[in-house]
C-alpha cells in the first residue's frame, strides 16, 4: 500500500518544464544530462533535469533482474522520449548486453549509448559482431546505438570500420566524446586544426550526439564553466553543419562550485545555460533559424528521384514550390534585362519576341514583362511579344488565366500548348525568336535535359543565330562525399515498391536498381571531401553534333578532406577552409567514399558589349547564396569506397543517349602512381536501372 501511495504522489506535471523531448523535430537544440548514480533512478533525475531545462537524461540499463523505482514512477511516454540508456564498459558486457538491449526495447527507450571501439582487433571485431546483432534488434522499434568515439584519427576510424562490419546499420550513430587533448599539444594552433578537419570528418560518420564531461569546462571570472576558445571553434562548427539534429549530452557530475540556487536542482544547470548561449551566437543563428533553413528543414538527407520534366507533367504545388525561390527568379530577370539592353542598342520599328519554353506557371514570364517594364528610352516603335509554352494541359490552363485576368500579362502574352521540342514558327505568328529562356536546368546542370529541348528549337527553325538562349553556358561538377547516412539511405529505398501506382502489391526496387540510381538531395550529415571539379559543358547554340559526355576526373588527396566544403551544398567556408590547412599535415588520413555529389554553374547571359554577365551556381566555389531551387544531384556507389593514406580518388562518368532516354554511368577508383588499390563496378550499364525519357 505505501509503495503504491508512492507512485500515486508523483506529480507528472514536474517532468514537463522542458519543452523539447529525444523526439523533437529537426530545428531544435536538444541537451541531455548523464549524472552517475548509486542506484539507477531516471524518474528523480528527469524531475530534478526537466526543471532546469534539460531534455532527457541517460540511465544505466540492468545487468540483474533487481527492483528499480523508477520502472513504476514514469509513464511509457517518458521512457519513449526522455531517456535514453548507457551501457558501460565491463569485462561481462557480452554477456550482459543482449539482455540490457531487451529491457531497453521492452522500454521503448529511444537510444542506447555503448563504450568505445576496443583497440586489440580481435576485441574489435567481436565487439562489431555484438553491436551488429543488438543494433538489428534495436531497429525493429526504430531505436538507436550511439558508439562512443573520440575526436582523434584512429577513434574515428576504428568506428568507421564497425559501422561497415555492422553491414552499414542505419540506427548506428556516432557520439562524439569531447575531451583535453589538445591541451598538451607541442603546437595547438596546429592541433586545433587538425581537430577541425576532424569535426568536418566526423559529420559524414553519422554523428549522433556531442557529449561534453564537464572536466573539460574551464571557470571564468564569475566562478562558473565556460569552454575554452579550442571546444567553441568545435562545438560552434558541429552546430552550425548538425545543428537542427544533433543531441548533446553533459557528463556529471558537476565540476564547479555553484552557491545557491544558481546550480539548479541538477547541480548542473549552469553547463546547460552555457550550451544554450552558445546555440544563439550569431553565426550559428544565421545559419540555422533563417527562413532558407525553415524552408529545407523537411529535405536534409531525403532522396528524392529526379524530375522527369519531359515524361510527366509536374503538380502544382510543384510548381509553386520552385517559385518561392528568392535567388533564382531575380537571377533571370537580370540575364533578360541585360539581354534587352544588347537586343535593343539602336533599335528602331522592331518587334522583340520573346520565349519562355517551359513556363510552368510563369514565373519566367513575370520576369521577362518585368524586365520589359524597366527598360528605359525604349522608342515607341520597339515593341514586345512574349509566348509561354507549356505542354503540361493542367498548367496551361493556370497560364491562360493569367493572360486573362491579370493586367501585366493582357496583349503582351500568349500561352502556347506545346512541347518545345515541336515548337514551330506558325506559333509564333511565323516569326524567329529574339530571346528564348528556360529553366531546364537540373541539379547536375543537364539531367532535366536541357541540352536536348533548347538545342531542338534551332532544329525547329524557331530561332536563328542571332537568338539569345538564356541560359547561354552551363558547366557540371562532381566532388567526392563520405556519408553514412546519404549510403544507408540509398540502401532502404530496396525496400520502397518498385511502382507506386500497384500500392503493397509491387514488388520491391531492389539494391541494384536502388544503388544505380542518382538522386536529388539536401545534403546534410555528409562531408564533401575534395574540392569540385568539372565534368563537361554545354553551349547555346551548341558546338557540338553530340550530347554524349563523358570525364574522368581525378581528386588530389586533400590533408584537411576538404573541411570548407561542408556538406557539398552552400557557399565554401574559406575560414574553416584556412583554419583546417594551418594542421601542418603533409599527407591525408585514409577516408571512406560513399558516392559523389554533382552541382552546376550556369551563365545566363554574357553581354557581347562589355563585361557584364548574370550567372547563378550551386557548385560550392561559388554558391549563389539563397537560392534552393536545386540541391546537389547524389550518385551512390553500391559499396564505399577506401581511399587509403595518399591515395588520389577518380570518378569517371558517362552522359549516354537514345532515342527515347538519357542516362548516366558512372564508377570510381582510388590509385596512386604506382598501384590501384580498389574500384567499383560501373553502375547503371546501358540505363538498366535509371534513365530520363525524352
Amino acid at each position: 500500500k505505501t509503495r503504491l501511495l508512492l507512485i500515486i504522489s508523483v506529480d507528472y506535471t514536474r517532468y514537463s518544464h522542458s519543452s523539447h523531448t529525444m523526439s523533437d523535430e529537426p530545428g531544435t537544440l536538444v541537451v541531455g544530462l548523464h549524472s552517475p548514480q548509486v542506484k539507477p533512478d531516471a524518474a528523480t533525475l528527469l524531475q530534478a533535469s526537466r526543471e532546469d531545462g534539460y531534455d532527457y537524461v541517460t540511465t544505466a540499463l540492468p545487468t540483474n533482474l533487481d527492483a528499480r523505482t523508477d520502472v513504476t514512477a514514469l509513464e511509457s511516454r517518458w521512457w519513449r522520449t526522455s531517456v535514453v540508456g548507457i551501457v558501460y564498459e565491463s569485462p561481462t558486457l557480452h554477456q550482459e548486453l543482449v539482455k540490457q538491449m531487451e529491457w531497453a526495447h521492452h522500454m521503448n527507450i529511444p537510444a542506447v549509448i555503448l563504450p568505445h571501439v576496443p583497440t586489440k582487433a580481435t576485441d574489435a571485431i567481436d565487439y562489431a559482431r555484438l553491436v551488429s546483432s543488438v543494433a538489428l534488434t534495436a531497429s525493429t522499434t526504430n531505436g538507436q546505438v550511439w558508439i562512443k568515439a573520440n575526436l582523434n584519427d584512429d577513434s574515428l576510424a576504428a568506428f568507421e570500420k564497425l559501422h561497415r562490419q555492422c553491414d552499414g546499420a542505419s540506427n548506428v550513430g556516432l557520439l562524439l566524446q569531447l575531451d583535453n587533448s589538445h591541451a598538451t599539444a607541442a603546437n595547438p594552433t596546429a592541433a586545433v586544426a587538425a581537430m577541425v578537419a576532424l569535426v568536418h570528418k566526423a559529420v559524414g560518420l553519422n554523428l549522433k550526439a556531442v557529449s561534453f564531461p564537464t572536466p573539460i569546462f574551464l571557470t571564468n571570472k564569475r566562478g562558473y564553466p565556460a569552454l575554452s576558445k579550442t571546444h567553441q571553434v568545435l562545438f560552434t562548427e558541429a552546430l552550425r553543419r548538425l545543428g537542427r539534429t544533433i543531441r548533446v549530452l553533459v557528463e556529471g557530475p558537476p565540476s564547479h562550485a555553484i552557491p545557491g540556487n544558481a546550480a539548479g536542482a541538477t547541480q548542473c544547470l549552469p553547463y546547460l545555460q552555457y550550451i544554450r548561449h552558445m546555440r544563439q551566437r550569431p553565426e550559428v543563428i544565421a545559419l540555422l533559424d533563417s527562413e532558407e533553413a525553415s524552408l529545407e528543414e523537411a529535405y536534409l538527407d531525403h532522396l528524392q528521384r529526379p524530375l522527369q520534366p519531359l515524361g510527366d507533367h509536374l503538380e502544382f504545388s510543384t510548381y509553386e514550390t520552385f517559385e518561392k525561390d528568392p535567388v533564382k527568379y531575380q537571377k533571370y530577370q537580370d540575364a533578360i534585362s541585360l539581354a534587352l539592353r544588347d537586343n535593343l542598342t539602336g533599335a528602331h520599328n522592331k518587334v522583340v519576341h520573346i520565349v519562355v519554353a517551359g513556363a510552368g506557371r510563369g514565373p519566367l514570364v513575370t520576369a521577362a514583362i518585368n524586365s520589359i517594364k524597366a527598360m528605359q528610352n525604349v522608342p515607341p516603335t520597339v515593341t514586345f511579344r512574349v509566348y509561354a509554352v507549356e505542354k503540361n494541359p493542367s498548367a496551361v490552363v493556370y497560364l491562360r488565366s493569367l493572360a486573362q485576368h491579370e493586367a501585366s500579362w493582357k496583349g503582351l502574352v500568349t500561352v502556347v500548348h506545346s512541347d518545345m521540342r515541336a515548337l514551330s514558327r506558325t506559333s509564333l505568328g511565323g516569326n524567329h525568336a529574339d530571346i528564348v529562356v528556360s529553366e531546364l536546368l537540373g541539379s547536375f546542370g543537364d539531367n532535366e535535359l536541357s541540352p536536348e529541348c533548347l538545342d531542338s528549337l534551332y532544329k525547329t527553325g524557331v530561332v536563328k543565330e542571332a537568338t539569345v538562349c538564356i541560359p547561354t553556358h552551363y558547366t557540371s561538377y562532381a566532388a567526392p562525399v563520405s556519408s553514412l547516412r546519404l549510403h544507408s539511405e540509398a540502401r532502404a529505398q530496396a525496400y520502397y515498391p518498385n511502382s507506386s501506382s500497384d500500392g503493397l502489391d509491387s514488388a520491391p526496387m531492389g539494391t541494384q536498381k536502388v544503388m544505380e540510381t542518382p538522386y536529388v538531395v539536401r545534403s546534410h550529415a555528409a562531408s564533401q571531401t575534395h574540392k569540385e571539379q568539372a565534368c563537361w559543358e554545354f553551349s547555346h547554340p551548341t558546338t557540338t553534333a553530340s550530347a554524349e559526355r563523358k570525364a574522368h576526373v581525378v581528386f588530389k588527396p586533400d590533408v584537411t578532406h576538404g573541411a570548407g566544403c561542408g556538406a557539398g551544398y552552400g557557399l565554401t567556408d574559406q575560414a574553416v577552409a584556412s583554419m583546417a590547412q594551418a594542421s601542418g599535415k603533409t599527407e591525408s588520413s585514409s577516408i571512406m567514399i560513399h558516392g559523389f555529389l554533382g552541382t552546376f554553374n550556369a551563365i545566363l547571359y554574357a553581354s557581347s558589349r562589355d563585361d557584364s554577365s548574370v550567372a547563378l551556381s550551386t557548385r560550392p566555389s561559388d554558391f549563389s547564396t539563397g537560392m534552393f531551387s536545386w540541391f546537389p544531384l547524389y550518385f551512390p556507389l553500391k559499396e564505399p569506397l577506401f581511399v587509403p593514406i595518399g591515395a588520389d580518388v577518380t570518378f569517371s562518368i558517362w552522359r549516354k543517349v537514345s532515342e527515347d532516354k538519357v542516362w548516366y554511368e558512372w564508377g570510381a577508383q582510388a590509385s596512386d602512381k604506382d598501384r590501384s588499390y580498389g574500384c567499383t563496378p560501373i553502375h547503371n550499364p546501358n540505363g538498366r536501372s535509371y534513365h530520363v525519357r525524352l
